[in-house]
């Protein structure tokens, strides 16, 4: 069981703690059934009209011992259901955090947002069903004991019918999986026809073919859905009404067949009778909480799963020991450093490199090249972000290898084309107030918005504007190279003549070394070096040389 699994990472404490309690639950429960057919009994055969004191108390007493036992189980399960969750969430974001680049892009997003976020909440929000199953199985245990302290004919057939139809149950159980698993299937494709219509909403009222065509696309998937819906519906109520008729069966069998194998039993067929009522609570129970679980389950099943998963995406060395890369350096060197992108069989990898590259301290390189040309590979293998198949990276003739990737990396403060403005600046815990204004309104954002403490006041901004926030968190950043991907292809007119000759030249001044990838050849004259990439191969053309990229 995934969820038991999960809870004894723990320690063996949860997992005892949660079946000592739910014994002593079971057990209160069923000498409250006890003691109400002893005082049942005993006005029966006495016609006395005053109520026996000592089973009273005994009655309210283990009544009052249920409930506390109950409700502690519940939350100290609840508690380490939370904590065992937040320690696997947080191992699975370390995971990632810590992950290799090329093999998480690869791996895909859809998988890891989907047991960071909904199967967690799942595991928590169900939680005290796993309370309520233990409870269950115990208590129907020793209702079933305490038949056999009554009559052992009625426990023997009683308890044959119940694994029988337990049996039966979980076969209903497997088969209801199958069809959920099948709903599943059908309602990812029905999601992903309503994120056709609103992701291509301009393409398809521009032609009323494909709007049309889209329609019965998604007309004939909604019905799918609907038919796998009303499977898993008629099937979960098959389940129930199955679990009804078990327990009418037991009823059955102590009227009807229990007699006729014991000639003592019309005596003791009231407390029998009652004890299966009694059991109908916990039998119900367990049939709601199986249902209920099943998806929790199969969430603690996936979770764990990913763990395993994640560490096949570790990226080598993350776990050892860093070591130094010269922050004063003089130069970063690529060596023939060179990658290649997996093909499918029979069709030629897309290559780039090798590269033999040095980058000189305070230099201003321009990267140019038409899309597909391999800029943004060559950008990941220079930040480290990305590992070559072949070559070296060295600083100050120091390689760069798995022990020193991260100190490499913090060498560069990047803005990539499609990077991430995160609401807070993360990482910078001294930011200087007046410099932070001061940028502020030199990329001339004063006015849209605000660097409030390390939090930026809005971010519901245009591509240009958020780039030049991207830009402001960089330069805070303090970081001696500055990388910048295709930074001024959203800007106006006025900003983009403003970064190339005022901003550029200040950072240059400042002693940034600057690689930025860019197209706009009115600017080229900016850059000490101009390198174009075209099929994967970069190569040094004139010093300020002009043409379009």
């Amino acid at each position: 069981m995934n969820l038991l699994r999960l809870l004894g990472r723990l320690g063996p404490a949860p997992l005892r703690r949660l079946v000592l309690y739910a014994l002593g639950s079971a057990l209160f429960s069923t000498l409250v059934l006890a003691l109400v057919n002893r005082g049942a009994e005993e006005i029966a055969a006495e016609k006395a009209d005053f109520v026996n004191v000592p089973l009273a108390a005994a009655f309210v007493v283990s009544v009052i011992l249920y409930m506390l036992l109950e409700g502690r189980m519940v939350a100290h399960l609840s508690a380490d259901a939370e904590e065992v969750v937040d320690s696997l969430r947080m191992r699975l974001l370390d995971q990632i955090r810590r992950a290799d680049l090329w093999k998480l892009e690869r791996f895909g997003q859809t998988p890891l947002f989907e047991s960071v976020t909904q199967s967690s909440q799942l595991i928590s929000q169900n939680s005290q069903f796993l309370a309520l199953t233990v409870r269950s199985v115990l208590l129907t245990g020793t209702i079933l004991l305490y038949i056999a302290t009554i009559s052992p004919v009625a426990f023997l057939l009683i308890g044959g019918l119940l694994g029988a139809g337990t049996w039966f149950y979980i076969r209903l159980g497997r088969a209801l999986e199958e069809r959920q698993r099948a709903m599943t299937t059908e309602e990812a494709a029905l999601f992903e026809g309503v994120s056709d219509l609103f992701d291509g909403f301009k393409e398809q009222r521009l032609n009323s073919a494909r709007s049309r065509d889209l329609n019965a696309a998604f007309a004939t998937v909604s019905g799918h859905t609907t038919t796998a819906r009303g499977s898993v519906h008629l099937h979960t109520w098959q389940q129930f009404v199955f679990g009804e008729c078990a327990f009418n069966l037991m009823l059955g069998v102590v009227v009807f067949v229990v007699p006729s194998y014991s000639s003592a039993i019309s005596a003791e067929l009231v407390k029998i009778t009652a004890a299966i009522f009694f059991m109908s609570a916990p039998v119900f129970g367990l049939m709601q909480s199986l249902a209920v679980m099943s998806a929790a389950e199969a969430a603690a099943g996936r979770m764990m799963a990913l763990e395993g998963q994640l560490a096949a995406l570790a990226e080598a060395g993350s776990d050892g020991p860093a070591l130094p890369v010269p922050v004063d350096f003089a130069e970063v060197r690529m060596e023939g450093v060179g990658l290649a992108f997996p093909a499918p069989p029979g069709e030629p990898p897309f290559a780039v490199g090798p590269f033999d590259l040095t980058i000189r301290r305070g230099e201003v390189i321009f990267i140019t090249g038409g899309n597909g040309s391999g800029k943004s590979t060559f950008i990941k293998l220079l930040t480290g972000l990305y590992h070559p198949l072949r070559g070296r990276i060295t600083v100050d003739g120091v390689p760069v290898g798995p022990q020193r990737i991260a100190a490499y990396r913090e060498l560069m403060a990047t803005v990539f084309a499609d990077f991430h403005l995160f609401a807070r600046l993360y990482g910078q815990d001294a930011i200087n107030p007046v410099e932070a204004a001061e940028l502020m309104r030199w990329m001339e954002m004063e006015r849209v918005t605000a660097l409030e403490g390390d939090r930026f006041g809005r971010r519901d901004l245009s591509a240009g504007q958020r780039k030049r926030l991207g830009l402001v968190a960089t330069i805070l950043e303090k970081a001696p190279i500055l990388i910048l991907d295709e930074w001024a292809a959203d800007q106006d007119p006025h900003f983009r003549f403003k970064f190339y000759r005022e901003v550029v030249p200040e950072l240059k001044r400042r002693g940034l070394t600057i690689v930025a990838v860019t197209h706009d050849d009115h600017y080229f004259d900016v850059a000490d070096r101009r390198l174009h990439m075209e099929e994967g191969q970069l190569t040094e053309l004139a010093h300020r040389a002009e043409g379009v990229a």
